[in-house]
């Protein structure tokens, strides 16, 4: 696994408290089509890749490799349009998962002046944030069960770590 990838593994954990007791976040991804870099950390000892995993939803194959996200990226890259061209909301396959966009907004960050684009994405009762900072990386945040609560603090969760990412100079 590449430094950077185990660094920002570290990272994700420790801004999302995955370890914490009912966490508001099941699982949380970064990743940056430009750069190459993947991380995923899960809750407690969970392993994160699971939920996010490659192009095809196996384990074994990961973003850091042009070949296997390359169906990934288009998706995720249409999940940033604004218009609705077949008047169906766009969908994200993720680890044999589909998930299909409910809300797209473009905002300010509070603290840091940054413009975002933020998404809800939805698999039944699941529940995942989806936020592209300026710098063209993304966050994934898997939210723990269907519990509004937890959906709207793993919201806030996303945008903290968005300030974050600007503070380190992402």
């Amino acid at each position: 696994m590449p430094p950077v990838t185990e660094q920002w593994e570290d990272v994700l954990s420790t801004r999302f408290a995955l370890g914490g007791s009912h966490p508001a976040v099941r699982a949380v991804a970064a990743f940056s089509a430009e750069s190459g870099f993947f991380a995923t950390a899960g809750r407690e000892d969970e392993d994160g890749r699971q939920f996010f995993g490659g192009a095809a939803g196996q384990g074994d194959r990961h973003w850091e490799s042009d070949t296997a996200d390359a169906p990934v990226r288009a998706e995720m890259a249409a999940l940033w349009r604004a218009g609705e061209e077949t008047g169906r909301p766009p969908t994200l396959r993720l680890a044999g998962v589909v998930w299909h966009r409910e809300e797209l907004d473009r905002i300010t960050d509070a603290v840091t002046g940054t413009e975002l684009d933020l998404t809800l994405l939805r698999n039944g009762n699941r529940v995942m944030w989806a936020a592209r900072t300026g710098h063209g990386i993304c966050i994934l945040v898997l939210v723990d069960g269907d519990n509004e609560g937890h959906a709207a603090e793993a919201r806030s969760l996303a945008l903290d770590f968005d300030s974050f990412l600007v503070g380190q100079g992402y």
